[in-house]
Order: C-alpha cells, then sequence, then structure tokens
C-alpha cells in the first residue's frame, strides 16, 4: 500500500474533479452504476483513494478505465460530489502520470498552456508540411528565413518524440497493472479469451450499452443511433476508417484513379461516421442534455472540433478531387485539413485521445483477472 497523502485530493481538482470530499461514501454511485460488479466497486472505492491519496492503489488499477463517464452516478449523488467527474478527472491524472514528457500533464491542468501547445503544434506542423513540396512559392520564402533542413528535422523530431511517449506510456501502464497481484495470473490460455472480448467490446461497445438504462435515464427511449455509445462508436471507427483509408491511399494510390478507388470509398464511409458522432456530441455539450454533458473541458472541446474539421474538409476535399476544381482555397483547406489530422494524431499520447490504447489495455488486465476469478 503506498504511503497516505491528504494533500492528493487538491491535486487531481486541477484535473476536473468536483469537491469529492462531500462524499460521505452512501454507496449509491456504485449501486446505480449498470459497470460495477463485486470484483469492481467504482466510484466509491477511488473517492475514498483520491481522499487519502494513494496514487499507486489509484495508477495500479484496471477498474478506473471501466467507467465510460455516463454521469448516471452524478445524477442521483446525493451529496452532489461529481463521482462521474471525479473519475474522469482520475483517468486524466494516470494519462498524465504514464506520459513522460510532462506535456499531458500542463495540457489537462492549465487552459492556457494547453492552447499554447495546440497552436505551437499547429505552426510547427504548418512549417514541417512545407518542406513536403519545397518549389511551392510559400516554401521557398519559408526556407529564406529557416533553412529547409532545420525545419524537416525539427518535425521528425517531433514525431518520433509523440512515438516514444506513445511507446512509454503502454510500458508504464503494463508495468503498473502487472504490480496488482490480489489474483495470480499465470494461466498461459486465457489471453486468448481476453483479446477476444477486447475486440468485442471494440466492434460492439456492449459493455457501453449497458449504461442508462435505468427507467429514469434520459437516453432510455431514445434510438440507438442517438445514444452516446453510438456516438462514441461512430467517432472511433469514423477516425480508424480515415487512419486505413490514409495508409491504403498512400501506399496504393494510383494516379489515374479518382473517386472509386477503394480507399476513397473507406474514407467516404468513415467521414460520415467521423462528422456525425462529432456532431452530435457537439450539439449535446452545447444543449447540455445530461449532466454527463453539462461541463467540457476545453482539451475535450478541441479535441472534438478536431476531428469534426479534420472530417468536413476531408469530404469538401473529395468535392474539389471529383470536380478537378484546383483553386487557392482548396490548397488552404487541404493545408488546414493536413495540420489538423496531423495535430490529432500528435496528440494521441498528450490528450484525452491516450484512453484509445490504455482503455483496451486495462480491460486486457481485467478481464484476465476475472476468468481467474471465476475458476
Amino acid at each position: 500500500m503506498s504511503r497516505i497523502d491528504p494533500g492528493f485530493a487538491s491535486e487531481i481538482k486541477k484535473y476536473g474533479a468536483k469537491d469529492f470530499s462531500a462524499c460521505f461514501n452512501c454507496g449509491n454511485c456504485t449501486a446505480v452504476c449498470g459497470l460495477t460488479d463485486k470484483n469492481a466497486n467504482f466510484p466509491r472505492m477511488f473517492i475514498r483513494q483520491g481522499m487519502l491519496g494513494q496514487q499507486e492503489e489509484i495508477l495500479q488499477s484496471r477498474e478506473l478505465w471501466l467507467c465510460y463517464a455516463c454521469g448516471d452516478c452524478s445524477e442521483t449523488c446525493p451529496r452532489q460530489a461529481g463521482p462521474g467527474d471525479y473519475m474522469a478527472a482520475m483517468r486524466r491524472y494516470a494519462i498524465a502520470s504514464y506520459e513522460p514528457t510532462g506535456l499531458t500533464r500542463l495540457m489537462f491542468k492549465s487552459n492556457p498552456g494547453f492552447i499554447v501547445l495546440t497552436l505551437l503544434f499547429a505552426l510547427l506542423l504548418g512549417f514541417f508540411l512545407f518542406t513536403l513540396k519545397p518549389d511551392h512559392e510559400v516554401s521557398r520564402w519559408l526556407f529564406t528565413i529557416l533553412p529547409y533542413a532545420v525545419i524537416h528535422k525539427m518535425g521528425l523530431v517531433i514525431f518520433s518524440i509523440t512515438g516514444l511517449s506513445v511507446a512509454w506510456g503502454v510500458v508504464a501502464m503494463v508495468l503498473k497493472l502487472s504490480k496488482t497481484n490480489d489474483i495470480k495470473e499465470k494461466s498461459n490460455g486465457n489471453w486468448v479469451s481476453s483479446l477476444l472480448k477486447i475486440g468485442n467490446e471494440i466492434a460492439t461497445m456492449d459493455r457501453y450499452k449497458t449504461c442508462d438504462k435505468e427507467e429514469d435515464s434520459f437516453w432510455k427511449n431514445k434510438t440507438a443511433a442517438v445514444q452516446p455509445w453510438f456516438v462514441h462508436w461512430s467517432i472511433m471507427w469514423g477516425f480508424i476508417g480515415l487512419l486505413v483509408a490514409t495508409v491504403l491511399d498512400f501506399i496504393l494510390k494510383d494516379p489515374e484513379t479518382k473517386i472509386w478507388w477503394p480507399s476513397r470509398i473507406i474514407g467516404t464511409i468513415a467521414g460520415l461516421l467521423l462528422v456525425y458522432g462529432t456532431s452530435l456530441a457537439i450539439n449535446y455539450r452545447l444543449k447540455k442534455v445530461t449532466k454527463a454533458y453539462s461541463e467540457t473541458r476545453l482539451a475535450d472541446w478541441t479535441f472534438l472540433w478536431f476531428l469534426w474539421v479534420a472530417g468536413i474538409t476531408g469530404f469538401w476535399l473529395e468535392i474539389s478531387v471529383a470536380l478537378n476544381a484546383n483553386y487557392l482555397f482548396n490548397h488552404i483547406v487541404l493545408l488546414i485539413h493536413t495540420i489538423v489530422s496531423m495535430e490529432l494524431v500528435l496528440l494521441f499520447a498528450f490528450s484525452k485521445f491516450a484512453h484509445a490504447f490504455y482503455r483496451p489495455l486495462a480491460l486486457f488486465f481485467y478481464f484476465r483477472k476475472d476468468q481467474q476469478a471465476k475458476k
């Protein structure tokens, strides 16, 4: 057990937690959560650990990543302690703890710091993109101020740091989760079953679907296409699809091919999913339809808008290519689209986006533990 640190509570509040010290441990949040079982009594367990400052226990927990932030616990909390916000803040803290450069910590805790870093990344990416077309008029002007080699190498260094940060974060998380030895995990076969469960969750969001099932839930009688789980699913698969389409386009692109090349078809379908999901997510936050959507941090807003802009500009370029519209404005849109898309990749290790690999990793450890418990 890690040492007790009462000052840790004030640190967590910087990541978005409310006054969780108001919690009197009634257990209502745990009882109402559809994802909690006897082996995962969150959020109550984590609130207690946060009050005591048990940082190691928090970082070593698989259950921290089982929560999908549906907000049911916050809706029913009699003390307005915001357990849902607290769980989200804890995940931000965990991401910042795994990431080695300190950029994530700055971006989550400081809005000015987040804005400065985001704009700096955009500026550097813009410079880097000009090195890909050195004969462009703007490129030649830029290279009179900063040498080509300096800009190009600077871009490569930034992407290398991002890749190393991702690798470091994954290794750090594995080491933390591996320290949890309440149940021995020495089986040689159940990892296959665990991987299959993770694949099923990514493909169907089955666990997420169990949220918002209460009779008085805002989403109870809403069609699946507008429920939070499908919004999340659309954004996730939209981004994955666009990434796959980009890779295929880069590897297999035929100069004579226009709109019907397979990568374009995949990109179009994925783009529709991305724009649909992000549009609903933005709309829900603007209208504050539930408590879970009533408070959104700047980093989350920026992430959503980046995804939305990437999708919209992608469609604009798709239409421009189909119409062979070679105008200056379309080149500007291409620059914006590329900078935003590359910035999303760069921010992968330093933002909420990192949960895309942290959550499946935690689920893998959790499913292995769950299987061992059933033996």
